[in-house]
């Protein structure tokens, strides 16, 4: 009598490990969509502080004492980056510093304009006053504005002086001999000298945020928001519909026929 060989059925084994390499890929887009979402969020958000234009103290850097003889001392830049929100100075004291206060004021001034840097056509952006020993107390001090969006390309001075001078206080600038910031000088009491102060202007770039919202308003940037959704979900579903035909794929090359 002839043997009847049983047909065998697929097992459910081969149909699991099928699925094993649909798994790996929808894992890998997963990470690939999480680190996408986690770097435009940073991009958005993050606010990056970067130095702008300066110079260094050297070997070759002297103070300048005339604060508190009545002088009043200037620095021009050009700032090269937008958000300008601070610039750093390097004050020494050499004499009393429980008294007494300073005045520092930024400007804007027109780059056509260098002989009229200080006291010509400018335009006043923020005025402090701060006491001689905050100036002093560490080796550098940052006088903080409020940020400037679109610095760039713009020429500032900053004015430093003593309302009411105190010859004993002996305070300090250190400042340089020679040009090296690109657009700046050194002014006491209105006259150039062939030097600069040592200071960096520092600015924090406004977020990719605030800036779309600067160029198209609250209600452009709602409407922009709306397509971003859209388009992060049309990825969505179209990565899933690829680790769904490579799983239907894999499992069609492993499953064995009938025999």
């Amino acid at each position: 009598m002839r043997a009847v060989r049983k047909r065998e059925t697929p097992s459910a084994a081969p149909a699991r490990h099928a699925l094993a390499p649909g798994r790996r890929i929808g894992a890998a887009l997963l990470a690939a969509a999480v680190i996408t979402l986690a770097t435009e969020t940073y991009l958005v958000v993050a606010d990056r502080t970067v130095s702008g234009p300066g110079v260094p103290r050297t070997d070759q850097s002297f103070l300048n004492e005339g604060l508190g003889q009545g002088h009043r001392i200037s620095q021009t830049f050009v700032m090269r980056a937008n958000g300008l929100d601070g610039i750093r100075l390097n004050a020494v004291a050499q004499g009393e510093t429980d008294a007494g206060e300073l005045a520092l004021a930024l400007y804007e001034v027109t780059p056509d304009q260098e002989s009229a840097a200080v006291g010509g056509a400018e335009r006043l952006l923020f005025r402090d006053r701060v006491s001689v020993d905050t100036l002093t107390r560490h080796p550098t001090f940052l006088f903080a504005v409020p940020p400037i969006d679109e610095s760039a390309g713009r020429l500032y001075r900053i004015d430093i002086w003593m309302p009411e001078p105190r010859p004993a206080a002996g305070i300090g600038l250190w400042a340089t001999d020679g040009r090296s910031s690109d657009g700046g000088s050194l002014f006491i009491n209105g006259a150039s000298g062939y030097a600069e102060l040592v200071f960096e202007a520092r600015a924090t770039r406004a977020t990719v945020w605030a800036g779309l919202e600067h160029r198209f308003g609250r209600f452009g940037l709602t409407w922009l928001l709306i397509l971003a959704a859209v388009a992060h979900a049309a990825l969505f579903v179209g990565l899933r519909a690829v680790v769904a035909s490579a799983a239907v794929a894999g499992a069609g090359v492993l499953a064995p026929g009938p025999r």
